[in-house]
């Protein structure tokens, strides 16, 4: 089964969560954290703590600029948010290239993200969070 086809039958079957896993690992680390940057936008708004924006600030400079250099900046900012914040699991995403912590870091966030709006469309949210994936995978939105 081809990837796009096994991410439809996932959401079909409402494993939104099994899709963001799936995308997460699919996805270059870059585009990853580049989509979990835009699920955290979406899902947190304004609501960061300036830690957490310190975060957040690292993962994108880091996709702007990929170079060793934004990816060691983000390591402080990483460990002050914490792996329990969309923005703290994406800057750790950045510190881990290479490694499998750094898909896991970006599914994370993902999900994450999507517990911060009202319990009732949390099902929707990912999947509009997958979309949100498949539009950066397809080259859409980087």
């Amino acid at each position: 089964m081809a990837p796009g086809a096994f991410i439809e039958a996932l959401v079909a079957n409402q494993q939104n969560v099994a899709a963001i896993d799936f995308l997460a690992h699919a996805l270059p680390v870059r585009e990853g954290v580049w989509w979990g940057c835009l699920c955290m936008q979406q899902g947190c708004g304004d609501q960061l703590t300036p830690e957490e924006r310190a975060a957040a600030t690292a993962a994108v400079q880091w996709v702007l600029q990929p170079t060793e250099e934004c990816r060691a900046a983000a390591k402080g900012p990483a460990e002050v948010a914490g792996p329990a914040t969309p923005a703290g699991a994406l800057a750790m995403a950045v510190t881990q290239l290479g490694s499998p912590g750094a898909p896991k870091a970006v599914a994370n966030a993902v999900k994450l993200a999507s517990l911060k709006g009202e319990p009732i469309q949390m099902a929707g949210t990912q999947k509009a969070f997958v979309e949100l994936g498949i539009e950066v995978a397809e080259g859409r939105l980087l």
